[in-house]
């Protein structure tokens, strides 16, 4: 089985912008989710990441670097997305909570759109590993 490091090594090898987007959207949502650990949002950001980046390695562990690791952030974020909609619009929040909520929706909006792609491409025989 492939290993934890050499799953971490893959994605932070990645070619640029590539890269950098991967760490930025991995920062929104975990350092979010840290500073806000004691509320039901910054639980759930954190929980989200550990949910898609375990379900990302065992698809890593079986079938390498491939378009189909999307399907990590597709099962776990959606739920999320949805609660921090229903969390702004009831308009409770405000100030830097209420901004990095939306940063997530903004962040992981997009990153769904790549994922969704990917998957879509993965599942028409794009089964090359992706370059990195």
């Amino acid at each position: 089985m492939k290993s934890f490091v050499e799953f971490n090594k893959k994605i932070f090898g990645m070619k640029f912008p590539w890269n950098l987007w991967v760490g930025s959207l991995g920062m929104v949502n975990m350092v979010g989710g840290l500073v806000y650990i004691r509320t039901a949002e910054g639980q759930l950001a954190l929980a989200g990441l550990i949910l898609g980046f375990l379900i990302m390695w065992g698809i890593y562990a079986k079938k390498g670097f491939v378009r189909l690791l999307g399907l990590g952030h597709l099962i776990a974020w959606p739920p999320l997305m949805v609660w921090y909609a229903k969390v702004i619009a009831q308009g409770n929040v405000e100030g830097a909570f209420l901004y990095w909520l939306l940063a997530v929706l903004v962040m992981n909006g997009v990153s769904l759109v790549i994922d969704f792609a990917d998957v879509v491409r993965y599942s028409l025989g794009d089964t090359k590993p992706i370059g990195t």
